[in-house]
């Protein structure tokens, strides 16, 4: 990953660390990809806790890229592991739903895989979700889900981002409480 000019992109954090700013936004963007590269985070693990490239990847890629001003409690560098970390999750599950036929066989799902995605690790993905405790699970989360009351209307914009910008615009300090109603109420039609 290049930087552009051959510069770093120097990202701003507020009080609780979180990156805010337009530069946010490109942060934001560089962790989804990273997060989703399965050359740096394989596919076979059963849990992000276990991927041992996760120091590297942020001292490799991120840092090479963002100038960030380290915390002595490390939170900017959690939060950052943490976004690369969801990239991982949901990109696991989005190339299952894709790629998995309940109709095939193991050796037609295997022969079904991604492109970029080894054999042995694919298979090993297929395995692990035909455990029947993640099978379990699945159905616990599904269940979860529709169970929820509120519809986020708030777009991809972090909440960190779309405070400061609420701040700013009003010209005094948003809560999060006013900010998360903002983000889930149904938006009405212009008249």
């Amino acid at each position: 990953m290049e930087r552009p000019n051959g510069r770093k992109i120097v990202l701003r954090f507020n009080k609780a660390k979180q990156a805010i700013g337009n530069k946010a936004g490109l942060l934001s963007g560089v962790l989804g990809l990273l997060g989703s590269d399965f050359g740096k985070f394989h596919i076979c693990e059963e849990s992000w806790r276990k991927i041992t490239t996760k120091d590297k990847v942020y001292n490799e890629c991120v840092k090479h890229i963002f100038h960030i001003d380290e915390d002595s409690e490390g939170t900017i560098k959690k939060n950052i592991l943490k976004a690369m970390e969801k990239s991982w999750k949901e990109t696991r599950l989005r190339l299952y739903n894709a790629y998995f036929e309940p109709m095939f066989t193991t050796e037609q799902n295997i022969e079904n895989r991604p492109p970029g995605i080894y054999r042995e690790h694919w298979r090993w993905y297929l395995d692990y979700r035909a455990k029947p405790e993640m099978k379990e699970k699945c159905k616990k989360n599904a269940k979860n889900r529709s169970k929820q009351q509120y519809t986020h209307t708030g777009g991809s914009k972090s909440f960190a981002r779309r405070l400061e910008e609420e701040s700013e615009e009003q010209g005094r300090i948003v809560g999060r409480g006013e900010l998360w109603i903002k983000v889930h109420k149904k938006r009405t039609a212009p008249i």
